[in-house]
């Protein structure tokens, strides 16, 4: 409840006040070092134990004096109490508001099932790609860690639809499944489709032997992380260099050798509707290369020039952040 610093100064504060009283009750009385630390707790403390000892008329004034000290840093303790309990409960009440008039007026956005390891990840990238997300897990006491770095929580467990729907998962875009359990997983797939059948649902599967279950419960995409685990180990083996490559290039941010992977949707209407790869300059104007293009559910790898693009694709672009936003500039 007390932030660090304060406890320090209220320890440094005690201290001083009791080697101030014990020194003064050695020079004042003549009391040995014990009989005069043990004076200045019970006076400074006003437990009323009485005097050990007979005071003389200075020491009477000093005991007075030192009293007032005791009653003071009392007082000061209690106003310090009560501003950190004030603010805690005011910055808890602050944010709760806050959160819940951006969940009102959120729509399109991402809801993150469970903040475990997975989950602590996919909300690091979807803060850094500036994604509008909603975190619910059961653990309550994220609310502070959501208040501090700004991002909306909700605390309840996930499989119940009230929890979901409170998430705003009618109006959202996408679910990630990030929780331990698969059971606990493939019951928030099946409810996530029954309570918005539109939804793009990514779901953390342990067991393979489970894909397919997940598969009938609706996941758009099913991550088995044992297996991508293991293939990068492989590929780390046999690989090294092409493995290096990619980790060096992805990760980069802002570097010689950023490169990105993105995807856009070309509308009707767009200024490439019906242009061939080179016709329409992408490289020229932007930098960026089409290494992909879906089309009514299937993928066209590695298009040629004189491929035409046309509404409704999706195009799978690779380049570095200045070039894929000039690119998407460019079709807007």
């Amino acid at each position: 409840m007390f932030p660090s610093s304060l406890i320090i100064r209220l320890i440094l504060i005690l201290t001083t006040l009791l080697s101030l009283g014990t020194i003064g009750y050695m020079t004042i009385e003549k009391w040995s070092p014990l009989d005069s630390l043990f004076m200045s707790v019970i006076t400074l403390t006003t437990v009323g134990y009485g005097v050990i000892k007979p005071l003389s008329g200075t020491g009477k004034i000093f005991t007075i004096i030192y009293i007032l000290f005791g009653v003071i840093l009392f007082l000061y303790i209690a106003a310090e109490f009560a501003r950190s309990v004030v603010n805690v409960n005011v910055q808890k009440i602050l944010g709760r508001r806050k959160m819940e008039d951006k969940l009102k007026n959120l729509k399109n956005h991402l809801i993150l099932c469970g903040y475990g390891r997975t989950g602590l990840e996919i909300a690091l990238q979807l803060r850094n790609n500036k994604f509008p997300y909603v975190v619910v897990d059961k653990d309550e006491n994220l609310e502070a860690l959501a208040i501090e770095q700004n991002f909306i929580f909700i605390a309840g467990d996930a499989t119940d639809d009230y929890i979901l729907k409170k998430a705003g998962i009618e109006k959202a875009k996408g679910l990630f499944c990030s929780l331990s359990d698969d059971v606990d997983n493939l019951y928030v797939t099946l409810s996530a489709r029954t309570l918005n059948p539109d939804l793009k649902i990514v779901t953390r599967c342990v067991k393979a032997s489970n894909e397919e279950k997940f598969r009938k419960a609706g996941a758009s995409t099913i991550i088995l992380p044992y297996e991508i685990s293991g293939r990068r180990m492989v590929a780390s083996i046999i690989k090294p260099d092409v493995v290096d490559f990619l980790d060096v290039v992805m990760h980069s941010q802002g570097g010689e050798l950023e490169l990105k992977m993105e995807q856009f949707y070309l509308p009707e209407g767009c200024c490439l509707e019906n242009k061939t790869i080179y016709s329409s300059e992408l490289k020229q104007k932007t930098g960026v290369i089409i290494v992909a293009i879906k089309r009514d559910g299937k993928f066209i790898t590695n298009p040629k020039f004189d491929t035409v693009l046309k509404a409704d694709d999706y195009l799978i672009t690779l380049g570095t952040s200045r070039q894929l936003q000039s690119f998407e500039e460019l079709v807007k």
